[in-house]
């Protein structure tokens, strides 16, 4: 089962007017830009240290381990 989280979306105020936006975590990791739907500024989305990529692998490898301890649960 392959696990796409690219489409979650997560929710951060605009710099400029703080305003509620959404963007997803694909937008995110690839750094573009997104229009504030308050204020209609462009905000340039930055993944600093490449965190979502990094916070997307440990989420798969946390689902790997569950898969693997409830398949060794249901071997008992």
């Amino acid at each position: 089962m392959s696990l796409n989280l690219d489409k979650i979306e997560i929710e951060f105020p605009c710099p400029n007017c703080g305003f509620s936006n959404k963007a997803s975590l694909q937008q995110i990791r690839l750094g573009e830009i997104v229009i504030c739907s308050g204020c209609h500024n462009n905000i340039k989305l930055v993944d600093e240290d490449a965190s979502t990529q990094r916070a997307i692998e440990r989420i798969k490898e946390s689902f790997k381990d569950l898969k693997r301890t409830i398949e060794k649960i249901n071997r008992r």
